[in-house]
């Protein structure tokens, strides 16, 4: 069953909201109220007197909305050539929207003619530039409302800009939900993690600005900080994404290694390849090789790495977080409230087939 420490603490964050009416007063520059919101990219955007129709451009934006009411109100999707595709499952949201979104006309964001003629009440983007953003929002006259694709659960404009969102859309306790739940979730881990003396792991295989591989690794996993377990490359190498080599991996010795789903084959074939050279490697030694959900595709697909968090933290303590499927199942649901989808659904879809050990 699903950790106690986590259903109690979220109930008594559902009825704190259940309990207390939430108003957000929106100021402008000059100080004077008025509807408007700040973005993930800093700019005052005008909030519509109502919103029917959104339009969500380029990586992330689609999911984002996606935790709110309000993705019953997008009506067009990114057409351009790397955009939403439905059909890929290793996007989680597109396996969760796809029924519900498959056929909605498509826009290509580099076309501001076709976005004028769609017309919608408002633009959701994560672009990065602000010049870019506003001229968009200039040219078109639809306001355009920024997210940031790529922060992460340890970064403050994560939980700002959910919240900025419940804002645009009037759902500002079901933002609040979200924050707290996420926030929850990642302090049980947190709070209830120590760290076991020499143990230390390397995460491969994540999508990173093109394919992952077995030495691209990354300095700032946050699976690893959750649940206090030391990473192989801390965050004094790089951030991440960066490639290592072999000789170097096999020196630091790591006692467990953490496959992403979205390059298993791969780096498995790597591992096989060069058997001969790290089978002295503890984890591969003693059968401590573990396969995740895809972290990055399009973006980070953060109810993923939410999971990894649960998946690392159980693997490191086994038993200390309760059963790991039904903590799973909880984070779907904190992100997608009565959905019909379970983890053992969504893994099986996958490229790697969710979380679980390797085998050679």
């Amino acid at each position: 069953m699903i950790n106690n420490k986590i259903i109690a603490v979220i109930a008594v964050v559902f009825i704190v909201l259940a309990s207390v009416s939430v108003v957000y007063i929106l100021t402008r520059d000059d100080g004077t109220e008025g509807n408007t919101v700040t973005d993930a990219r800093g700019r005052q955007v005008a909030i519509p007197e109502e919103i029917d129709s959104i339009l969500c451009l380029q990586a992330c934006s689609l999911q984002l909305v996606s935790f709110f009411d309000a993705v019953d109100k997008v009506k067009f999707l990114d057409g351009s050539s790397n955009g939403e595709n439905l059909s890929d499952a290793n996007r989680t949201h597109s396996f969760i929207l796809k029924d519900r979104l498959d056929g909605l006309p498509r826009v290509d964001w580099n076309d501001a003619e076709q976005i004028i003629i769609a017309d919608p009440d408002v633009i959701v983007s994560s672009n990065v530039s602000k010049t870019e953003l506003d001229n968009l929002q200039k040219t078109t006259g639809i306001p355009v409302f920024a997210i940031n694709a790529d922060v992460e659960f340890d970064s403050d404009i994560m939980y700002s800009q959910i919240i900025a969102l419940g804002q645009l859309f009037g759902e500002q306790e079901r933002a609040q939900e979200l924050v707290d739940g996420i926030k929850t979730m990642i302090s049980n881990i947190s709070d209830n993690s120590e760290e076991i003396e020499g143990l230390t792991a390397y995460a491969c295989g994540m999508m990173f600005y093109g394919a992952g591989t077995f030495l691209k690794t990354s300095g700032n996993y946050l699976p690893f900080i959750y649940a206090n377990v030391n990473n192989a490359y801390p965050p004094a190498f790089g951030g991440q994404p960066y490639t290592t080599d072999l000789e170097t991996v096999i020196s630091k010795n790591p006692g467990m290694i953490f496959i992403d789903g979205s390059n298993l084959a791969s780096v498995k074939a790597y591992i096989t390849t060069n058997m001969g050279l790290l089978s002295g490697v503890d984890a591969i030694s003693e059968g401590k090789v573990y396969k995740t959900m895809i972290y990055k595709n399009w973006g980070t697909n953060w109810v993923n790495q939410l999971i990894n968090v649960y998946f690392v933290a159980d693997v490191v303590h086994p038993g200390e977080f309760g059963d790991f499927n039904e903590n799973a199942n909880a984070i779907i649901q904190l992100f997608y409230p009565g959905t019909s989808v379970t983890y053992a659904m969504l893994a099986s879809a996958q490229s790697g087939g969710g979380c679980g050990t390797v085998t050679f």
